[in-house]
């Protein structure tokens, strides 16, 4: 139970002992929390404590009771005062009354008195002091369910649903304005899940959306920007006048957010547009533009149709950017690997139009294509192909997986270049070129063993010391890497990828196939097509 709070003055010691005596103050739920000698220290404790309840002399040295409680009744005081004196004179009474004191005691006090008198103020001030509370809880839940049906008529207008744009407007939250725009923001470091946990992320959640809050109602003149939580970000539906002002906006932001809270956070803003209608195209702008921040990199703002300014420009084709870095890692130039490698990757980003399940999957089958293509060259490399496209859907940006498809094929050249030099390469070179543009003949180790004019026993073994196969096993693993090539990249039945890679057998190329890529080449094809969509 909450205590009453209560101040007694007077200006004789005796009496203020009688009044804490004469009655169980704690019983009827009343604490005193100060006493006053005269009028000068009763307004000053008055102002210090702001009691409920006074019990006063009438008459005291710097200022009498009838003073104190004009004072307090001009003020605003909403407390109950309950006089005493030792005159029993009626004009005091009457003007007591008439100022709002609750009652007029005559010393010597009568204890029953003062308790019909003291549990009349106790019922009032409970009685006030309910109601305020109750004012108080209903205001709170007007107000929660007043937000609650902006948010959830802002959800439905971003979503394209202009019915709602009547009901925005009665509420009050629409203003006139030349333009619409929408800005979503996104806490970067949401994407690593391990670090945080449900209540860390309310904490962050709450307390973003404060500086947002704080942000939009400081500038009611530059625009009136909307708040609300849309699948897990943070979306603001800005109405203003200048252009650029839902620009500067998530650049304060985000300069806000990284100042107070030591969080990375990205934002992505729609182009403006007007009138309400159009809320949704400018919200799906800006969802785009955030999602872009896998290209462009986090911690900053962009907006809409930036990253997509370097896709008209020409650039050489796939194809002939995976053959020229074929070419300069088999002969060992360094100098051209990094930069044919960046080329490649920015090449796959804009044919993928800065969209990121299909720009894993173009990395993935240059990759592939390059893994299968060095290969030829001897080493074994099937080992750097297992979960590579599992492992770069968790990266964060582009930039983490060009560093690991450069140290990737970084170390698979090293790895050529201890293995292979001088004629020993030209002879296997020409090998393989031959069993490249071949393998759907009969390819025997006679015939490659004729070929560079060795025995076939020499052969073998020259063949397997340079790639770490034998010539056998090497020629499957150039058909198989034919006949992936043709499941991904044609509609072909098995039947004819079997007959195109040179072998009769069907089944017996399943067979082969499922021991090299773990699956049957029907079911390699539709996990791998999971990716695309």
């Amino acid at each position: 139970m909450e205590y009453i709070k209560l101040l007694l003055a007077d200006d004789e010691p005796i009496i203020l002992r009688g009044l804490k005596k004469l009655m169980s103050w704690e019983q009827l739920g009343i604490r005193i929390v100060a006493e006053a000698n005269d009028g000068i220290e009763l307004r000053d404790l008055i102002a210090r404590h702001n009691p409920q309840l006074i019990i006063s002399d009438i008459s005291m040295p710097g200022g009498s009771g009838i003073d104190v409680i004009t004072e307090l009744n001009e003020q605003g005081y909403s407390g109950k005062v309950i006089f005493i004196s030792a005159f029993q004179e009626f004009g005091y009474a009457r003007q007591a009354i008439q100022l709002g004191a609750l009652d007029y005691l005559v010393k010597p006090i009568n204890k029953v008195q003062l308790e019909r008198v003291v549990g009349k103020a106790v019922s009032m001030i409970r009685e006030t002091s309910d109601g305020e509370r109750n004012k108080k809880m209903l205001n709170y839940y007007e107000e929660k369910n007043r937000a609650n049906t902006i948010e959830k008529l802002l959800d439905g207008l971003l979503d394209g649903d202009t019915n709602t744009i009547p009901d925005l407007t009665q509420l009050g939250v629409i203003v006139v304005s030349r333009f619409t725009t929408v800005c979503v923001l996104e806490m970067d470091d949401y994407a690593d899940t391990s670090r945080w946990e449900d209540r860390e992320r309310h904490l962050v959640n709450f307390a973003v959306s404060n500086i947002i809050r704080e942000t939009l109602d400081q500038e009611p003149v530059m625009g009136k920007g909307l708040l609300v939580q849309k699948e897990g970000l943070f979306t603001i539906l800005v109405q203003h006048e200048e252009k650029d002002y839902p620009l500067q906006l998530a650049q304060d932001l985000r300069h806000k957010i990284q100042q107070y809270l030591k969080l990375s956070v990205s934002c992505g803003v729609g182009t403006n547009k007007a009138g309400l209608e159009k809320a949704e195209e400018t919200y799906r702008e800006a969802l785009k533009a955030l999602h872009s921040k896998f290209f462009m990199g986090t911690n900053q703002v962009i907006r809409f149709g930036e990253a997509d300014t370097e896709a008209n420009k020409e650039n050489r084709p796939i194809t002939v950017l995976q053959s020229h870095l074929v070419k300069a890692l088999t002969a060992m130039e360094r100098e051209k690997i990094e930069p044919l490698i960046k080329e490649l990757l920015e090449q796959i980003r804009i044919q993928a139009g800065n969209n990121k399940n299909l720009a894993l999957t173009g990395v993935y089958n240059a990759v592939l294509t390059l893994i299968q293509e060095l290969e030829k060259f001897g080493g074994e490399l099937e080992g750097y192909q297992g979960g590579l496209l599992e492992r770069w859907n968790d990266c964060l940006s582009y930039a983490d997986i060009a560093q690991e498809v450069e140290a990737m094929l970084t170390e698979m050249q090293q790895k050529l270049a201890s293995k292979v030099s001088g004629k020993e390469r030209a002879l296997l070179t020409k090998v393989k070129s031959y069993i490249e543009e071949n393998y759907d003949s009969n390819i025997t180790l006679e015939s490659m063993a004729a070929l560079v004019y060795m025995n076939s026993y020499y052969f073998s073994s020259f063949f397997k010391k340079h790639t770490g196969q034998n010539f056998k096993n090497y020629v499957t693993e150039v058909r198989m890497s034919h006949a992936l090539k043709l499941l991904m990249e044609t509609e072909l039945m098995v039947y004819e990828i079997a007959d195109r890679v040179g072998h009769n057998n069907v089944r017996h190329f399943s067979d082969m196939f499922k021991k090299r890529y773990g699956k049957v080449p029907q079911d390699y094809r539709q996990s791998f097509r999971q990716f695309e969509t």
